[in-house]
């Protein structure tokens, strides 16, 4: 006498369909995230680190008050007013270089810069339209640079 093998499965079948069901969602939402998670640090680098959000094609020159300073990461940030010929002041945003680049390279810490100080900018302009620059050179109203990019070896970056 033979003996019969059962090759019925071990998992009835409405439990099959949804193990393979849930195992195909889970696989499908793992790979939709490894591609957001790419995607996402990919874009905030390029935005971050890339220059194509500014004009490169014509430096701004400006020139207004100090009203904060933030010498912190990621970048050392400038603000200032700057008055117009109509006397109305706008507000505007310098972006330079990490603290640490500036401190090596052009001797800067948290006191170079202070509120009220005057200023001159130059930089590229943002493209999008804020008033924006990434900065280029930061003089004192006396003409004193305070980063002469070229000037001190800050270009290496």
């Amino acid at each position: 006498m033979e003996t019969e093998i059962s090759i019925e499965p071990f998992i009835s079948g409405k439990i099959r369909a949804r193990l393979i069901w849930s195992i195909r969602v889970r696989a499908i939402q793992s790979a939709f995230l490894v591609a957001a998670v790419v995607l996402l640090s990919a874009i905030q680098g390029f935005a971050h680190h890339g220059a194509a959000g500014y004009d490169t094609t014509k430096l701004v020159t400006i020139k207004g008050v100090i009203t904060d300073f933030h010498f912190g990461n990621p970048h050392v940030e400038i603000s200032l007013d700057v008055k117009k010929d109509d006397g109305s002041v706008e507000n505007w945003q310098g972006e330079l270089n990490s603290p640490n680049i500036l401190a090596r390279a052009a001797g800067w810490n948290r006191n170079t810069l202070k509120p009220r100080d005057e200023v001159i900018l130059v930089g590229y302009r943002s493209k999008n339209g804020l008033k924006v620059l990434r900065l280029e050179k930061v003089s004192l109203s006396d003409g004193t640079e305070l980063f002469p990019k070229g000037g001190n070896g800050v270009e290496r970056y």
